[in-house]
């Protein structure tokens, strides 16, 4: 903890117990002089105030908090001391005040109990509730850095295709993951879905990004990168039961893209000379399930004008209160009523209308891939 931190603390600390020792001032009666009893609660105030610095820190020095106890019960002592040598105030001293002073001295237990004890508690809810509540908004915190990192909104073109995407996590670490990556005049983008969600599903989607990026590098068919990726995957989260689920477009030169799908997902293929949809899809295993899983990758022709859409589960699920999920339907509606329309403001389209049709409950992540000119 800071040290201004510590500062506001013990100035806390020191405020509580300002009352348990003005509280013993009514035990005795009333019996010592005004002005000792604000420099006495003054003095027990600064010295319990300094201590509690040294004994929150007490694991990391032992003998200095010794040492700040020893010289709270001796200031406590030395002044006990200086009162018996002071004048007494016979106010209340009396044989005709014993009630009275009963009463005061009542009271004044039930005053200093109850800011000791108060103060207590507090102690054991900063050790115990506090600091789990500080551990889970930072695990939050990192989550979101997370999902900002392997999730990045995508705007990418070349002279043949524009990509754009974007993720929309239904807390702050999703599980879905999307990329984009340029290469000798290709240009590869990707969609995972990772089984989970937190810290866990957001390490594993660090190592599918690092991964996937390095195998679109090399220039070998898809269905080799995925067998290559799976197999990495498998061996990388040690008995985990994780797994992903991805869809990948290679987009290479004269409208040839080259596509595959690992339990994903079909892509939606918009086809503008026609204004009709069309679905590319296969039956593959995610990766990371079993270790020698094999896959196979196709090609697909698009002519200028055509989007090829990516999408996770989690925009087609989307129910409403009829119980209807949002489905691939209305998403080809949009695609054919919007088509001509920039690829930022078609995504966003489709993310308003999921979001007419029913509350999200997964991560929503959505690329579009347009052929410009082939």
């Amino acid at each position: 903890m800071p040290l201004p931190a510590f500062l506001w603390l013990a100035l806390s600390g020191a405020l509580v117990f300002a009352s348990v020792w003005l509280a013993n001032d009514l035990s005795t009666a009333l019996q010592w002089p005004d002005w000792w009893v604000l420099l006495r609660t003054a003095i027990f105030s600064g010295i319990f105030a300094g201590a509690l610095i040294v004994s929150l820190r007490i694991r990391r020095r032992s003998k200095r908090s010794i040492a700040a106890l020893v010289i709270v019960f001796a200031v406590i002592f030395a002044l006990q001391k200086i009162e018996r040598s002071l004048p007494a105030n016979r106010t209340l001293l009396g044989p005709g005040f014993a009630s009275v002073r009963q009463r005061l001295a009542l009271d004044a237990t039930l005053l200093m109990l109850a800011p000791t004890l108060g103060w207590i508690v507090l102690v054991l809810f900063a050790g115990t509730q506090g600091v789990n509540h500080v551990r889970t908004r930072t695990e939050l915190e990192l989550a979101e850095k997370l999902q900002q990192t392997l999730a990045p909104p995508l705007a990418v073109r070349n002279a043949e295709y524009e990509i754009h995407g974007r993720s929309a996590p239904s807390s702050q670490m999703g599980g879905d993951l999307l990329d984009a990556v340029t290469h000798d005049g290709t240009l590869a983008c990707y969609i995972g879905d990772v089984a989970g969600h937190g810290i866990q599903a957001g390490v594993f989607m660090g190592m599918v990004r690092s991964s996937a990026r390095t195998a679109l590098l090399q220039p070998i068919p898809l269905h080799r990168l995925l067998a290559d990726l799976n197999q990495v995957l498998f061996e990388i989260k040690a008995g985990s039961p994780t797994y992903v689920t991805f869809a990948c477009l290679r987009c290479g030169p004269r409208g040839k893209v080259e596509y595959t799908l690992a339990g994903h997902e079909p892509i939606l293929h918009y086809h503008a000379r026609t204004k009709t949809v069309t679905q590319l899809s296969m039956e593959q295993f995610p990766l990371g399930l079993f270790a020698h899983a094999t896959f196979t990758s196709g090609v697909v022709d698009v002519e200028p004008g055509d989007i090829l859409t990516l999408l996770t589960d989690g925009i087609l699920e989307v129910t409403n209160a009829a119980d209807e999920q949002f489905g691939p339907a209305r998403i080809h509606n949009i695609l054919v009523q919007n088509a001509a329309r920039p690829l930022q403001d078609l995504t966003e389209r489709i993310f308003t209308a999921a979001a007419q049709h029913g509350q999200q409950q997964d991560d929503q992540t959505l690329v579009l891939v347009r052929a410009s000119s082939c």
